[in-house]
């Protein structure tokens, strides 16, 4: 299911329609996994702050702890002050996990390939995904499924000399992406996702996404996206994911 809205009045309808106050049960908690890996730059969106904060004051009001989640290697809270949303984290209610730093790793294997995920992962009672839309020149579209890499800490896919990236994703890139997001449904699947804001397109540059989307497919979601609002081919990782669905 995809809903959409261009009125950000009506975001909190569009939430409880698609079940979002359901899923998070009574006095739960939330993981909000979101695109600050680094501040945004020029060509280089991250989550529209504006989205991380509707989202928290609407989850919050159904009693629900936020935790905002990202590999950010150490520099999360930094992130988000960077954005102007360092005051969230002075809530009582809200927090901030860099990934990179957690300890506790579960092993899941998909196919050829092993991937790793932090343990904090599945004490979530739901769980949401805020991407940023992105087709960058020389780089892969990036959005529901591509945030996905950015779950898994980059200490674990490091080549010989640490890089500061997954250098050993971009062996068989496509091939990664996709079975990051498999095995990350099998051992801690996301309910939601939400998308809007600042995107890039190699061709037209940045521009606006003119709705505010939320969808319980991110597959589903990622190839509305493309149709939608992106002139490119549909991503290999993408149409291998449609085919084996």
């Amino acid at each position: 299911m995809i809903l959409s809205t261009e009125e950000r009045a009506s975001l909190y309808e569009i939430f409880s329609e698609i079940g979002m106050e359901k899923a998070g049960g009574e006095v739960g908690s939330a993981a909000i996994k979101i695109n600050l890996a680094r501040p945004p730059a020029k060509n280089q969106p991250r989550t529209d702050p504006y989205l991380i904060t509707r989202v928290i004051e609407y989850l919050r009001s159904f009693s629900l702890r936020c935790t905002l989640i990202e590999c950010a290697d150490g520099y999360l809270q930094t992130n988000l002050k960077a954005i102007g949303l360092g005051d969230l984290l002075e809530e009582d209610d809200v927090e901030a996990i860099d990934l990179d730093m957690e300890e506790k790793i579960e092993e899941v294997s998909i196919g050829d390939e092993k991937h790793f995920f932090p343990e904090c992962l599945k004490g979530f009672d739901l769980r949401i995904a805020i991407p940023s839309a992105s087709k960058r020149p020389g780089m892969i579209f990036s959005n529901n499924i591509k945030l996905f890499t950015g779950i898994v800490p980059r200490r674990f896919y490091e080549a010989k000399k640490p890089v500061g990236w997954r250098p050993k994703i971009h062996i068989d890139l496509h091939k990664s992406v996709a079975n990051i997001y498999l095995a990350l449904r099998k051992y801690a699947p996301f309910h939601f996702s939400i998308n809007g804001g600042l995107a890039m397109d190699e061709e037209r540059g940045e521009f606006m996404i003119p709705d505010i989307l939320v969808g319980d497919d991110a597959l589903e979601l990622d190839m509305h996206v493309v149709d939608k609002y992106f002139s490119i081919e549909m991503p290999e990782y993408i149409e291998s994911l449609r085919r084996k669905k």
